[in-house]
């Protein structure tokens, strides 16, 4: 059976590492094509969108937390997997939560999924009344960003008070705020020179294009960590890599330092992923490993992630039975994720064409 798919194109290949693609869409497209199906290339950008998926069982598209394209994906998204019957890639399981460390809190909590703890309030007269006698050094975070953007390390109430105060008025754009913080203005000219080179705004108004404010979100400092363990779960298979903290911070994310070694990833997170994954039935899932003590903990959780970060592992571990206590089976080769997203997407869309 001919199965139709469209695609809304896709590349976020930073202009300083043009070497390095960073584009799902072709690949997706390239494996569909070998398994004998059609692609159908679409924009979602233009009014006629709907028009467009007439025929089409299926749609792929990696949208990232850029704004306007997560407004997009919000509204289209859930009409066209829950209302119109298409396959979706993303689908809501996989997606809604994307981006918003709030939501994927409340979602952990739900499931006892492990995380460092962590504190998030709506009421500033509460939040300040709490923060005068919380332990520090704690780490804030705003509800948006990746690569570490919007964590701050704060090592006390004094430090921790003006955030607080601002949060709970006016609001801020992120946690490099020049008002609060005027040394920092130097990180953020370089930040913006970055995102010009990657063809982003300079001095986007927040990473959602609004103001961060009304709540405040804090959670426990980890200091045994000079890495975290990026496990990828692509259905019933598992990335794994290491991401070793930037010099002098206690951030890992985003510092381009990793090791693929697998002879060093723990188990113990490949487990914590597919419980994860399993658990959220998610059709694509990345996890921030941490260890807390002895126990092992997940600090965020990404839909979406850097495809050649995950190719550069030298194979992946498929898991025979239970998260718990199943097999966790080595498969030596480099391998797209798309291959994967793509494999688990033609096998789900046959399915409901056959039924």
């Amino acid at each position: 059976m001919n199965i139709l798919v469209a695609i809304q194109p896709d590349d976020y290949t930073s202009r300083i590492t043009p070497d390095k693609c960073d584009a799902s869409s072709p690949r997706w497209a390239e494996a569909i094509k070998k398994a004998g199906h059609d692609v159908k290339w679409v924009d979602v950008h233009r009014s006629d969108i709907l028009g467009q998926l007439r025929g089409c069982q299926g749609f792929m598209w990696r949208w990232p937390h850029f704004g306007d394209m997560r407004r997009i994906a919000s509204r289209l998204l859930p009409v066209l997997e829950r209302d119109l019957g298409l396959v979706v890639y993303p689908d809501q399981n996989t997606c809604w939560h994307y981006d918003d460390k709030i939501a994927q809190q409340y979602l952990f909590e739900a499931h006892g999924i492990p995380t460092p703890k962590t504190w998030i309030w709506y009421d500033g007269e509460a939040a300040r009344e709490w923060a005068s006698t919380a332990e520090y050094p704690m780490v804030l975070k705003l509800s948006a960003g990746a690569g570490s953007s919007n964590v701050l390390l704060v090592d006390s109430l004094q430090e921790v008070k003006p955030w607080i105060d601002q949060l709970f008025s006016e609001g801020i754009t992120s946690l490099t705020d020049a008002q609060l913080q005027p040394w920092r203005w130097k990180r953020r000219i370089i930040a913006a020179g970055k995102a010009i080179l990657r063809g982003r705004p300079a001095f986007a108004d927040g990473v959602h294009g609004h103001r961060h404010k009304g709540y405040l979100l804090l959670q426990e400092f980890l200091p045994e960590n000079a890495f975290d363990t990026r496990v990828t779960v692509v259905g019933n298979r598992a990335f794994g890599y290491r991401r070793f903290n930037r010099p002098g911070d206690f951030r890992a994310s985003g510092s381009g330092n990793f090791d693929t070694n697998p002879q060093e990833i723990d188990p113990c997170f490949l487990r914590l992923a597919f419980r994860t994954a399993r658990t959220l039935r998610t059709q694509s899932l990345a996890i921030d490993g941490l260890q807390r003590e002895q126990e092992h903990v997940l600090s965020e959780i990404s839909y979406t992630y850097v495809s050649w970060m995950v190719h550069a592992c030298p194979g992946h571990w498929e898991l025979q039975g239970d998260p718990q206590d199943g097999d966790l089976i080595w498969c030596d080769g480099h391998m797209w994720p798309e291959e994967a997203q793509v494999a688990d997407f033609l096998h789900r869309l046959e399915t409901n064409c056959g039924s």
